[in-house]
């Protein structure tokens, strides 16, 4: 027997099959990554009204069905269109760039309610127009909370072999592989981390908003996307 779900969802990739249809990647509120078949998406304007593209919010309701990996979709509509990130290639770019990383990294028909509302928080700062916004800093603020809700935070307080603090004072060293500081006494990591900068990538891989600086951006990114690279083999 088919069940219906109902749920918000993202778009984060869409491959043309044959020549109407779409298989499209969904990362969803209520089931987390699931991947829909959208029949004749390509041929009719009027079928999903343009509602299966990335950075919008959507209200999707697809069908899951028996013996098949396939949900099918019935129906999608926009409910936040984000129409003003498409105004910036930088912000286009910092947003397909959290997708991919989603994309890659979310598991399968699991809910991931924190990481949505990340990836909904980005996309809505990414849009609303502000002149002064970094883009990278965002994305970097993203990425650190992001691989806290995936159950990746990188700890920057303790040396993750022995568990010793690092005074706030202190300048860290990091080891993305081993999942944050190492200490002298345990080897010590390569990646040199200030100490005020460590603090403000701490309070933002908490999920504190406006924590990081421009400048920390880098540091910050280079960070997750090693992570990343370590757990989920993201590139």
């Amino acid at each position: 027997m088919a069940v219906v779900h109902d749920s918000q969802a993202l778009v984060l990739r869409r491959v043309e099959l044959g020549e109407a249809d779409l298989i499209v990647t969904l990362f969803t509120l209520t089931l987390g990554r699931v991947s829909v078949l959208a029949r004749g998406a390509r041929r009719s304007k009027k079928r999903f009204a343009g509602a299966l593209e990335p950075f919008f919010t959507l209200q999707a309701r697809f069908e899951e069905r028996t013996r098949s990996e396939l949900f099918v979709l019935i129906d999608a509509d926009v409910t936040r269109p984000r129409l003003g990130l498409l105004s910036e290639l930088s912000r286009l770019e910092v947003a397909g760039r959290a997708l991919g990383w989603v994309r890659k990294t979310a598991p399968p028909r699991t809910p991931e309610p924190e990481a949505f509302q990340l990836m909904e928080r980005l996309l809505d700062r990414l849009s609303n127009g502000d002149a002064t916004l970094s883009p990278e800093r965002e994305l970097s603020e993203i990425g650190l909370a992001l691989l806290a809700s995936f159950g990746w935070g990188v700890d920057l307080e303790h040396c993750v072999r022995c568990g010793k603090a690092c005074p706030e004072t202190s300048i860290g060293m990091g080891d993305p592989m081993s999942g944050g500081l190492v200490c002298r006494s345990c080897g010590s990591g390569r990646m040199r981390i200030p100490a005020a900068r460590r603090l403000r990538l701490v309070r933002a891989a908490q999920g504190e908003q406006n924590a990081l600086l421009a400048e920390d951006a880098n540091t910050a990114l280079e960070l997750v996307e090693r992570v990343f690279a370590a757990h989920a083999g993201v590139e």
